[in-house]
């Protein structure tokens, strides 16, 4: 059985393996709007918790324009981190919602 120093130190390996998120990319998902974070990521697996849409959905969505997207990247760098506007994917949600009801009546 392993201790808890043996655990602790598995996760700060995992913590050092993976790419490091520019500093403008952590400043915008830091910022807050009535709760609910700004700027949200891709999930790896699933759906966002937020917004209910997954990677492939959000990747879609931005790329045909219905919601805001920003890549950060440091200059040089080929990677950079993908960042989505949780409102206008909020909203872009209700327009489909509206559109629905409309089509419905």
């Amino acid at each position: 059985m392993k201790n808890s120093s043996d655990i602790s130190d598995a996760g700060n390996q995992a913590r050092q393996t993976t790419r490091p998120m520019p500093a403008k990319a952590r400043e915008l998902l830091n910022d807050q709007s009535n709760g609910n974070p700004v700027w949200i990521r891709s999930p790896k697996h699933g759906v966002q918790h937020h917004c209910g849409l997954s990677r492939a959905k959000l990747y879609e969505g931005a790329g045909k324009g219905h919601f805001r997207s920003v890549s950060i990247r440091e200059p040089g760098q080929v990677k950079g981190t993908r960042l989505f506007h949780l409102q206008s994917i909020l909203d872009f949600i209700s327009r489909c919602e509206q559109a629905a009801g409309a089509v419905a009546e």
